[in-house]
């Protein structure tokens, strides 16, 4: 060993720590015996010792000598025992570890070079992808939504979210399954959690499948790649609505699949097709509340879908967005429920019901593809976390999920009231409120068209955040609007964004 490695062990073993320089707070929050591991740990780390060997002193002696219990040092000592950096030797006592952790976790530092800086190719891939983001903001997520901005569209109420029941039930799952739940988990996903999800979609979405139908994903976008993944080669076709959901083209793009964009009239996608127009391997649909204009799909135009597919082989992926949330008469059924001939692939996710932070979702497919997908996902990530699938599983069971879409429902109708009566007395002279039957955002179609450019610019700098409503076309020139999202907002904060985005438009409009 050279000479520079050796010091530092020889120092250890010819020394003790200072413990008369250790402090403890008895007013703090921390406990005494985690402040004494601390100063313990730090000290060890750094070096400093006073002059003695590496014996440490008796846990009776150093308890009396900080006026602290035997097993407050106890305490301390075993952590530190644990995480290697005292040694026991029997008949002999407590010594600091000839090689302390750090040792074993801290490389040691490479020697510097100069730079060279070459430019980096990325893959077609990634540069084919439709999102111009950058640094930090991804910072913000898929919505944009920092702190105290308001109005962004699609963003649930999650401080309504039940927390103390979702902590019992997962302290309750963790004491019955415990270590169970550390390991590795089914790619497919937790059983008793495709069981409650199988159940639910049977009795409140007219859906007709059974859990071994069922992969758990984590959340619609990975439930969109895995399905273009299993269904499509690169340079296939897939039909998507226009507007749609922004993830579902940079998805689709990330798979290499052809997009064609369908347009969406007030019954649903349009189906249309000219005869010499390829033929989609899937249809990408939300036909509960179509996003981001709010249209349900009739049961007509639902049944010439499946027709259609039927007819050419065609496979819809049926996301049934916000379908739990609606305010005018009970939901259609789905498309998955209505199906006969295993065309659909239906996904959901618990992102708007509960909070989106899990990334949990579903997709429900067809029995001979399956494997198909739970082998894509375990390509991917394995599986989602097992605990949060416990719980999840032991939440809807136990009946809290369905209660919870009634509540929030009840808050979320009275938001949507508060917001449509507010928006039309501050802001009717400027906007046309189309108000859907379901769905957490509203579309605002602007009546002089002309204003567009004041109002979005005016909207980025107050930090009342609609999203427009070109931003979510492909290809459809639509009338310029913007997408308002209530859900997550009380009264009172919507009040305070319609009043701030009313005033700044008027001051806006007086200095053009």
């Amino acid at each position: 060993m050279s000479n520079s490695k050796s010091r530092p062990e020889n120092r250890r073993r010819r020394s003790i720590i200072a413990f008369e320089m250790i402090r403890l707070d008895r007013t703090a929050t921390e406990p005494l015996h985690e402040q004494l591991y601390r100063q313990v740990r730090d000290e060890l780390k750094s070096g400093r010792f006073s002059d003695g060997s590496s014996r440490l002193p008796s846990s009776r002696a150093l308890a009396a000598n900080r006026g602290i219990s035997r097993s407050t040092v106890r305490l301390a000592f075993s952590k530190l025992h644990a995480e290697g950096y005292l040694r026991a030797k029997p008949g002999s006592g407590t010594f600091v570890a000839n090689l302390l952790p750090e040792t074993f976790l801290t490389a040691d530092q490479p020697k510097t070079y100069q730079s060279i800086r070459r430019p980096i190719r990325t893959s077609d891939r990634v540069r084919a992808i439709p999102d111009g983001r950058v640094g930090n903001q991804f910072d913000l997520g898929a919505t944009g939504s920092g702190a105290g901005v308001s109005l962004v569209p699609s963003i649930p109420a999650v401080d309504e979210f039940p927390m103390a029941v979702w902590e019992r039930l997962r302290a309750q799952v963790l004491a019955r399954k415990g270590v169970n739940l550390l390991r590795y988990s089914s790619n497919r996903g937790d059983a008793d959690l495709r069981k409650a999800i199988a159940a639910y979609l049977c009795d409140f979405r007219a859906a007709r499948c059974h859990s071994d139908q069922i992969v758990i994903v984590a959340g619609m976008q990975q439930a969109m790649l895995i399905s273009a993944m299993a269904l499509l080669n690169p340079g296939e076709v897939a039909w998507v609505e226009d507007p749609c959901y922004q993830q579902t083209q940079r998805v689709l793009t990330l798979a290499g699949v052809k997009i064609v964009p369908k347009l969406v009239d007030n019954q649903g996608i349009v189906i249309a097709r000219s005869p010499k127009e390829p033929l989609p391997r899937i249809i990408y649909v939300t036909p509960s509340h179509q996003f981001p204009l709010g249209v349900t799909m009739s049961f007509q135009r639902r049944t010439g879908l499946l027709d259609f597919a039927r007819a050419h082989g065609v496979f819809i992926f049926e996301d049934d967005y916000d379908a739990e949330f609606r305010f005018a008469g009970p939901p259609l059924p789905s498309l998955q429920g209505i199906d006969n001939s295993s065309r659909v692939i239906y996904a959901g996710t618990v992102s708007k019901i509960l909070c989106p932070s899990w990334r949990l979702g579903y997709i429900v497919a067809p029995e001979p593809l399956v494997d198909s997908l739970a082998k894509i996902r375990s390509a991917m990530d394995q599986h989602s976390s097992p605990i949060d699938q416990a719980t999840l599983a032991r939440f809807i069971t136990e009946g809290f999920f369905l209660s919870n879409i009634k509540r929030m429902r009840k808050i979320y109708a009275e938001r949507r009231d508060f917001f449509i009566k507010q928006f039309n007395e501050l802001l009717g002279d400027r906007f046309t409120l189309q108000v859907p039957e379901a769905g957490l955002n509203v579309v605002a179609w602007l009546k002089r068209e002309e204003e567009f450019p004041m109002i979005r610019r005016v909207t980025l700098e107050i930090g009342v955040r609609p999203s427009s409503l070109s931003f979510f076309c492909i290809q459809a020139k639509l009338k310029p609007a913007f997408v308002f999202g209530f859900a997550a907002w009380t009264p009172t904060q919507i009040w305070e964004s319609l009043v701030k985005l009313a005033s700044a438009l008027r001051d806006s409009y007086g200095c053009e």
